[in-house]
């Protein structure tokens, strides 16, 4: 029996150039690498890391450098999208660095990945152009008998939670109805929402992964954090089209909980 591909998700790790620097009570540096000491200790090595967003808090090339010296040591191909709260140009002076790849198209022997830009300049909301909607359905028809994962930054879903609703993904409707042609789309990852989340739309799996920094308070309908530890998504991939997937936290939360935390 072939051995299944194993991925990990992490996402939302808002680094920051000195390597003391807090958010909410968290060292984001202390909790990132918490998170990926948690990912080395795996019974099963990893095939592939994704990074979906917000891999910076203050944008700076230092942050950037940061996390690409840290994931080099997990010694396995990295790839990523962009978030809110990252900046392209500067992005794009770091990576490709060490086993960070800028390559946004993974083809693997019975699947591929497909990672995709929503992030607008100057507002918090998502949005894919339709560079990257053509770009999407590219890679489709290009590989019309892998199974199919799609990845960006922000949530194509609502959740029903009117603060963090209004940075959703503004055409999701439009991304749903581009991939309702291809029947091999298998899932959506995304962060973002800075907790887990999990469902099915229009037959396609979808999945959030909570991030290595703060936990956004599920269900709140005004800003708040959860007391829950940070962590990390597993997929893996079979070659018959199955995924099994679940999330891994660390045993106790790294940093000081601030429960009256109303922003950042």
């Amino acid at each position: 029996m072939t051995k299944p591909f194993r991925l990990i998700q992490i996402t939302d790790t808002h680094l920051f150039d000195d390597s003391a620097g807090s958010l909410l009570g968290v060292n984001t540096f202390e909790s990132f690498c918490a998170v990926l000491e948690a990912v080395k200790r795996e019974a099963v090595k990893p095939d592939l890391l994704l990074i979906t967003g917000d891999l910076s808090q203050d944008y700076s090339l230092g942050s950037y450098q940061r996390l690409a010296d840290e994931v080099k040591k997990l010694q396995v191909p990295a790839y990523f999208v962009p978030g809110n709260h990252d900046d392209s140009k500067v992005l794009a002076k770091v990576y490709p660095q060490g086993t960070i790849s800028g390559m946004k198209h993974i083809v693997l022997e019975h699947w591929h990945l497909i990672l995709l830009d929503s992030h607008q300049d100057g507002v918090i909301e998502g949005q894919l152009s339709q560079g990257e909607l053509n770009y999407l359905q590219h890679c489709l028809e290009a590989y019309p008998e892998h199974h199919a994962i799609v990845v960006f930054h922000h949530h194509p879903i609502l959740l029903g939670v009117e603060w963090l609703d209004k940075y959703c993904l503004k055409n999701a409707d439009v991304f749903w109805e581009k991939i309702s042609a291809y029947p091999r789309v298998h899932s959506v990852l995304f962060g973002h929402i800075h907790q887990q989340q999990e469902g099915i739309k229009n037959g396609v799996k979808y999945y959030s992964t909570p991030s290595t920094c703060i936990q956004f308070k599920r269900g709140s309908q005004t800003f708040a954090l959860e007391d829950l530890a940070q962590g990390y998504r597993w997929l893996e991939l079979s070659a018959e089209g199955l995924m099994e997937t679940g999330v891994v936290r660390l045993a106790k939360y790294v940093g000081q909980f601030q429960q009256e935390a109303g922003g950042y």
